[in-house]
C-alpha cells in the first residue's frame, strides 16, 4: 500500500527558549557536575498558588498521584483530615489550621505531592512548556520526569545512607527559602546551598541532598532520570505488559510436586511455572513488539517534554460536519522503524494507519482554524466517515483541538 508519510521537521523553538539562554550561556556547561543555585532563573510555569491547587486536588487523588505528610518523627500514616482541603485558601491557610490543629508535636512539617501536575491541564501545560526551553539547552530527558511538589515548615529532611538517586534533581523556590546540603558521590564534598523565591537549585545525579525550610517554603522539584539503569524498570514494565496482552494458558495450580523430580543421573530440572514464562519473554524479546511499545511511548514522552503521567483525555463533543476547529497544540509527528507512523500530542500518542489520516494530519499542521468539512475534503473523505470522527474525536480528548461554536 502506498502511504502517505509525511516529511518530519523539527519541533518549533518553545517561546521559553530565549528566556533560559543565560542560564545556558552561564551555568548548563556544569548543570550536571556540581550542584549549583540559579539566582532569579526562567520560572517553571508554576506559582505558589497554583502549586497549593495541585495539593489541594492530590490529596484526594488516586494512583499514581502520592501524597505524604511527615513531622519530626516520621510520615503519618492515615493524617486523614491534617491534608490540605477546599477550605484551605493557601498555603498560609494551610499551615495555620495545621498549627492550630495541635496534631503537629513541634510545630514542624512537611507536605509532599508526586505526580500531581497532571491532575490539571493549564497548570501541567504550563510547566510542560516552561522546561521545553530548558531541554531546548541541556537536551531532553529520554525518560519520564517526576515532579514533586512540597510545601512545609521548621522541617529538616533526614538522611538515608541508602538512599542515593540516579537521578539529577531541579528544584525551583515558588515560596520563602531554604537550605540545602547536597554531598555528589563523585566529588566527597557537601555543598550548602541557600535559594529563595525565584531561583532554582540543581544537583547532579548520584547525589544525597537534605532540606531545612525554617519558615513556609514552597518547592516543585524534578527529577530527571541521568544514568543508563534508569531505563531498566521503564523497560521492564513495557515488557510486562506485552506479556500480560499475550497470557499463559491458565494453571490453577498454586504448588509444584515436591521433593521435586529428578533426572535419572540426579539433576533436577527447573518447574515450567519458571520456564514457561521465561520461554515467552525470550520470545517477546526477539519480535518487534517491544520496539513499537517503546516508540509510542517516546512519542508520548517528547509531547509532554518528559512530563509524565499526562492529564488523562477529557470526554469527547460531537463534531459534525461544518464545526469549527481550532488546533491548540502542536501535534508530533515520528516515523518509528517498525510499525506505523505516529502522531503524538500533550503526552498521548497513537498510530496513524491510513493515508486519508495523513493527509488530515497535513492540513491541521497548516491550518491551525479549520473545520470538520475541510478536513474530509483535505483526506478525501466524507465528512460522516467514522474514520475521520475517530482520529478528531481522540485529537479534541487530548486537547490537541478545541471545538468553536
Amino acid at each position: 500500500m502506498n502511504r502517505h508519510e509525511p516529511a518530519l521537521a523539527p519541533a518549533p523553538a518553545a517561546p521559553t527558549a530565549d528566556l533560559w539562554r543565560p542560564f545556558a550561556d552561564k551555568y548548563a556547561a556544569n548543570w550536571a557536575k556540581e550542584p549549583l543555585v540559579v539566582p532569579g532563573a526562567p520560572g517553571p510555569g508554576l506559582d505558589a498558588a497554583g502549586a497549593h491547587r495541585l495539593l489541594v486536588a492530590a490529596a484526594t487523588a488516586p494512583e499514581p498521584t502520592t501524597t505524604r505528610l511527615a513531622v519530626a518523627d516520621g510520615v503519618l500514616r492515615a493524617p486523614g483530615p491534617l491534608l490540605p482541603s477546599r477550605d484551605d485558601r493557601s498555603a498560609a491557610d494551610y499551615a495555620a489550621r495545621l498549627a492550630a490543629s495541635g496534631r503537629m508535636p513541634d510545630g514542624g512539617w512537611l507536605l509532599t505531592a508526586r505526580h500531581a501536575l497532571h491532575l490539571d491541564f493549564s497548570l501541567w501545560s504550563r510547566v510542560r512548556d516552561a522546561v521545553t526551553g530548558l531541554w531546548l539547552h541541556i537536551g531532553l530527558p529520554p525518560l519520564p520526569v517526576t515532579a514533586e511538589l512540597a510545601v512545609g515548615t521548621r522541617h529538616r529532611t533526614v538522611e538515608d545512607p541508602r538512599e542515593r538517586s540516579d537521578a539529577a534533581g531541579f528544584t525551583w523556590v515558588l515560596d520563602g527559602s531554604l537550605t540545602l546540603r547536597v554531598r555528589p558521590e563523585h566529588t566527597g564534598t557537601e555543598y550548602a546551598l541557600r535559594a529563595s523565591r525565584g531561583d532554582l537549585v540543581h544537583w547532579p545525579a548520584g547525589s544525597t541532598h537534605l532540606e531545612d525550610r525554617t519558615r513556609l517554603c514552597t518547592t516543585l522539584r524534578l527529577s530527571v532520570p541521568a544514568r543508563s539503569a534508569s531505563a531498566l524498570p521503564y523497560v521492564g514494565e513495557v515488557l510486562g505488559d506485552i506479556l500480560r496482552r499475550h497470557p499463559l494458558p491458565a494453571d490453577d495450580q498454586a504448588t509444584v510436586p515436591h521433593p521435586a523430580p529428578a533426572a535419572p543421573d540426579g539433576r533436577l530440572t527447573p518447574t515450567p511455572r519458571c520456564t514457561a514464562p521465561a520461554r515467552r519473554c525470550m520470545t517477546a524479546l526477539s519480535g518487534d513488539e517491544p520496539e513499537r511499545v517503546l516508540s509510542l511511548r517516546w512519542a508520548a514522552l517528547r509531547s509532554a517534554a518528559g512530563l509524565l503521567p499526562a492529564p488523562p483525555p477529557r470526554p469527547g463533543v460531537p463534531l459534525v460536519p461544518g464545526r469549527r476547529l481550532r488546533r491548540t497544540a502542536e501535534i508530533l509527528r515520528t516515523r518509528p522503524e517498525t510499525g506505523p507512523p505516529l502522531w503524538a500530542a500533550n503526552g498521548h500518542a497513537a498510530p496513524v494507519t491510513t493515508p486519508a489520516a495523513h493527509r488530515v494530519l497535513d492540513h491541521l499542521a497548516t491550518t491551525p482554524r479549520t473545520t470538520v468539512t475541510a478536513l474530509a475534503e483535505a483526506g478525501d473523505l466524507h465528512p460522516d466517515t467514522p474514520q475521520l470522527h475517530t482520529l478528531l474525536t481522540e485529537l479534541y480528548r487530548v486537547r490537541a483541538l478545541e471545538a468553536e461554536s
